[in-house]
């Protein structure tokens, strides 16, 4: 049984570990990763691994420790797969969670080491640098960017949007350039619903309207909710777009438009996601948003150039 969970326990961590750096370098399958060896390790292995060693002692100050532990570490894991799920009460369990082994279990195991008059072995050691690597992850976990910043990006993006609607005003565009316009319109819709339907208040005309007062601007998503919000359909329209711009009106300043926006719409060779489906809701509502003028610009080069 005990290797078993020695199997358990390493396996989990091992999930863990492999999940971070996918997390890390926005590979797919991330935070599924993440929530299995989480879940393997906070409702499998920590509650089997907790009663063998209560069964393995009759030391009632150890006992102490192992309790401590315990509630430790599940309240730090829990509150990890809470926070990677999105689940509700996830920033109150990290707020706990987070120092809970450095002001429960550390106090406790170092009185346990002191009272039983312990000396300082590899073991106290390697249990210090555990702990600073759970603090160092739950940390980064908890991290969450100011609401300054997703603000300074929802200015930005409702700029170039106002950018937008003067310039459509002004220019005669080509019917296609228009739909492709709204085409992303109905993305920035759809997605930014499918995030957090409270989004559907800020609609007017067809239009998302406001991206300051946008709820859930920090969450992240994967790239099939934005193909499942019309992004499929707007790269076949916008390859057409871009045939026809670069056949009949190919220069210096449309090639450089149409290739900032592939930066984002298509994948490198090295990756097989582009990076608009690795942002969180704001930076992909301020991408799109940028498309938006960068299309009505081609466009705009493209009448000038012909008059």
């Amino acid at each position: 049984m005990k290797k078993a969970s020695y199997i358990l326990g390493i396996g989990s961590l091992s999930i863990i570990l492999i999940a971070t750096i996918f997390k890390a370098m926005h590979f797919p399958g991330a935070g599924i990763l993440l929530t299995i060896g989480i879940g393997f390790m906070s409702f499998i292995f920590l509650p089997i691994a907790y009663a063998q060693l209560l069964k393995s002692t009759d030391d009632k100050l150890l006992k102490w420790v192992y309790h401590a532990a315990f509630i430790s570490f599940f309240v730090d894991f829990i509150g990890m797969l809470f926070k990677i799920m999105h689940w509700p009460g996830a920033n109150i369990l990290m707020l706990i969670g987070v120092p809970l082994p450095f002001v429960l279990f550390l106090p406790v195991y170092v009185f346990y080491h002191t009272k039983r008059k312990l000396k300082t072995d590899v073991n106290f050691f390697g249990i210090i640098l555990f702990m600073i690597y759970l603090g160092v992850f739950s940390s980064l976990l908890a991290v969450r960017p100011s609401e300054i910043y997703f603000n300074s990006i929802a200015t930005s993006a409702e700029a170039i949007s106002k950018s937008n609607e003067l310039i459509s005003k002004q220019l005669n565009a080509k019917s296609n350039s228009l739909e492709l316009v709204q085409k992303l319109d109905k993305i920035k819709i759809e997605l930014a619903i499918i995030v957090d339907e409270n989004n559907n208040e800020l609609v007017k005309e067809g239009t998302l309207n406001n991206f300051t007062k946008i709820q859930g601007k920090d969450k992240w998503f994967g790239y099939d909710m934005c193909q499942q919000a019309g992004l499929s359909d707007f790269n076949l329209a916008f390859e057409d777009f871009k045939t026809d711009i670069l056949s009949s009106n190919k220069t210096a300043i449309t090639q450089r438009l149409i290739n900032e926006i592939d930066t984002y719409r298509v994948a490198a060779e090295d990756s097989d996601t582009p990076v608009i489906g690795k942002l969180s809701l704001i930076n992909t509502l301020n991408v799109l948003t940028d498309w938006q003028n960068k299309i009505l610009l081609i466009d705009y080069v493209a009448c000038s150039n012909q008059n």
